[in-house]
């Protein structure tokens, strides 16, 4: 699948006037060309500057009252506390200019890993397992724990059965709803830990560079817990190229010793999380997200259900 083509972002030249002069002041050059990002679900502005004195950077930048103000500066903010060893595109600046919240990151050449190449697979995998080596413990101490992000939006299951079965829910997940939201409801003991966790891996948030180094960009859901639990949310992108999640599970060094049943629980309580989102109000910015949940949340529960073997 492409996920090169989701926001709907406001783009360089669609900023104030004062905003982008203040840009090219920190930057202390001016911007010769802008290349936006059309990737991900926010609406922020994000775009690749070249500037006059031959250079490159990433900024981001959203209206500094925007509801999604918060995770730009929390993105900021753990970008540039990262530890050297981490792959990740540092935080060179963010500063508020004009009523405007703006980051500006290290830019990184490459593309997208594609899940499906064995050999970028390979090269993402082993980025996943640097990514656990290196962040344990959490070199940030101050960052939330995963539960106390998520805890409430993984009960989706348990809302559905309490307040009412959505008309379109399948019928497997119909006949076994009980089952699902007793099964989501551990999720957060196996996933506790003390890991500094990305949080929302997907190929859209990896750049590869030419020579196989995987990038890992837009650390905004940075937080603590368990280091599975990064593959494992990356697991469905797998899927969603044609590859069994559970050849990748089996065969990564983070999972290897994990209980088969912690992860049940926590794929259990990620399609409830996508079956919920998906069907909320489409975001008037970003009409893509919700088709995205909803696929996501069909891959989820059909790798749940080849995993527990309910009928």
């Amino acid at each position: 699948m492409d996920y090169g083509d989701t926001a709907c972002r406001i783009e360089w030249d669609q900023l104030p006037g004062e905003v982008r002069a203040g840009i090219e002041r920190q930057l202390g050059s001016e911007v010769v060309r802008a290349d936006g990002q059309r990737g991900g679900f926010s609406h922020g502005m994000a775009a690749r500057l070249l500037l006059d004195n031959g250079s490159r950077v990433f900024v981001k930048t959203v209206r500094g009252d925007d509801e999604l103000a918060g995770m730009y500066r929390r993105e900021a903010d753990a970008a540039g506390r990262l530890p050297a060893a981490v792959p990740a595109a540092r935080c060179r600046f963010e500063v508020e200019l004009a009523g405007w919240f703006v980051a500006a990151f290290e830019d990184v050449e490459g593309a997208r890993p594609r899940l499906a190449e064995p050999g970028e697979s390979a090269d993402v995998l082993r980025t996943v397992g640097l990514l656990a080596e290196v962040l344990t413990p959490s070199p940030l101490r101050d960052v939330p724990e995963f539960e106390a992000e998520l805890g409430s939006a993984f009960a989706g299951w348990r809302g559905f059965a309490e307040m009412g079965v959505p008309e379109d829910l399948d019928d497997w997940s119909v006949r076994n709803l009980d089952r699902l939201a007793e099964l989501a409801a551990g999720w957060a003991v196996g996933a506790q830990g003390e890991t500094l966790l990305h949080a929302d891996l997907s190929p859209g948030n990896m750049v590869r560079r030419p020579n196989g180094e995987v990038v890992v960009v837009d650390w905004a859901w940075a937080c603590r817990g368990a280091a599975w639990v990064d593959l494992v949310l990356l697991a469905p992108y797998f899927e969603d190229c044609g590859v069994d999640a559970d050849q990748i599970i089996a065969g990564h060094p983070v999972t290897k010793d994990v209980d088969p049943a912690a992860i049940d629980a926590f794929v259990c309580a990620l399609a409830g999380y996508w079956a919920v989102g998906s069907r909320q109000p489409p975001p008037p910015r970003s009409p893509h997200l919700r088709a995205h949940q909803a696929r996501f949340a069909r891959l989820a529960r059909d790798w749940l259900r080849r995993r527990v073997g309910w009928a």
